[in-house]
C-alpha cells in the first residue's frame, strides 16, 4: 500500500476545515456562543477544571455578554479560514486552542451533561499548536493509540460490567433513548424503524454484539498499521450506525480518521528542525 505524501502542515489543514465545520454546524444547531447568550442552567459537573473556570466568573461573563460571544465566534471562525488558506503557526494555533477550550467548557457547562462529540477536535488541536516536525510526528502516533484505546477500552467496558451478556440489551437501550421521541411521534418512519428493533430483541442484540466485535477488533492497531485504512472505515461505519440507530451525532468525533490515514512513511523525507 502506498503511502499518501503528505506533511504536517496539510494535516493541520485538515484539522482547520474540521473546525470550520464544526462552527458551521453549531451554527445551524444554535449552541454558539453568541447564541447560548443568557442561558438559564449552566452545570459545571465534577470536573476541577470547569469548576477553576467557573469560580473566576468567565463563562457567566460570556453569556451575560452577546456582543462579546459573538465576538469569540467570529474569531473561530476567522481563525479556521486563515488556517485553510495561508500556512499554520504556533501562535495562530495556541490562540485557536485558547478559544475553544472556552468554548468547550461554556458549552458543555450550558447544556448540564458533558459530552464525548467534541474530544476529538478537542485532542486533535494540540497538533496545530506544535512546530517541531519531530514533536508533531510523535504526538501524532500518540494520539493514534489514544484513538485505538478508546474503541477498545468500550468493549472492555461492555465485557467487565457483564451488559454484553444481557438478554434484550439493544432493545431496551432503544427503548430508553428513544422513549421521548416514539410517544411524540409515534406515527413516524422514524419511530417505526425503531420500534421494529424494540419488538425484535434478537435482531437488534445482533447488531449490539456486531458493535462490540466492532470495538474488539481495534486491539489489531496496538500490533500493526497494516490495516489502518479498515480501521478508518469500520471507525466511520461504527459512528454512521451510532446515528441511524441512537440518534448520536458524532461527526466532529469523526476527525480522528485522521490517524488511520497511512501518511507515516513520508515524515522520513521531513527534517526535524523544519518548522510550520
Amino acid at each position: 500500500m502506498e503511502t499518501s505524501r503528505t506533511s504536517p502542515e496539510h494535516i493541520k489543514r485538515i484539522i482547520y476545515l474540521f473546525l470550520l465545520g464544526s462552527w458551521l454546524l453549531r451554527l445551524y444547531q444554535g449552541v454558539l456562543l453568541y447564541q447560548l447568550a443568557g442561558a438559564s442552567f449552566v452545570s459545571v459537573k465534577a470536573d476541577n477544571s470547569f469548576w477553576i473556570y467557573h469560580a473566576l466568573q468567565i463563562p457567566e461573563y460570556i453569556l451575560g455578554n452577546q456582543f462579546l460571544g459573538l465576538f469569540l465566534d467570529l474569531i473561530w471562525l476567522i481563525l479556521s479560514i486563515s488556517g485553510l488558506i495561508s500556512k499554520s503557526g504556533r501562535k495562530k494555533g495556541l490562540l485557536m486552542f485558547a478559544v475553544f477550550i472556552n468554548y468547550y467548557i461554556i458549552y458543555h457547562s450550558v447544556a448540564t451533561h458533558h459530552e464525548h462529540t467534541l474530544n476529538g477536535i478537542l485532542f486533535m488541536l494540540l497538533l496545530i499548536t506544535i512546530s517541531n516536525n519531530k514533536t508533531f510526528i510523535l504526538c501524532f502516533e500518540a494520539l493514534r493509540y489514544y484513538v485505538l484505546f478508546v474503541m477498545f477500552s468500550a468493549f472492555l467496558w461492555k465485557l467487565f460490567r457483564g451488559s454484553l451478556f444481557e438478554a434484550g440489551q439493544m432493545s431496551e437501550i432503544l427503548k430508553h433513548q428513544h422513549i421521548e421521541y416514539i410517544t411524540s411521534y409515534p406515527d413516524s418512519g422514524y419511530s417505526n424503524f425503531i420500534c421494529y428493533f424494540i419488538s425484535k430483541p434478537i435482531i437488534s442484540n445482533l447488531l449490539w454484539y456486531m458493535g462490540w466485535i466492532t470495538e474488539m477488533i481495534f486491539i489489531v492497531g496496538f500490533f500493526t498499521k497494516k490495516y489502518d485504512r479498515w480501521l478508518g472505515i469500520l471507525f466511520l461505519a461504527f459512528f454512521v450506525m451510532n446515528y441511524i440507530l441512537m440518534n448520536l451525532c458524532f461527526i466532529e468525533f469523526c476527525i480522528f480518521l485522521i490517524v488511520f490515514w497511512p501518511w507515516r512513511l513520508q515524515y522520513e523525507d521531513i527534517t526535524d528542525n523544519q518548522l510550520y
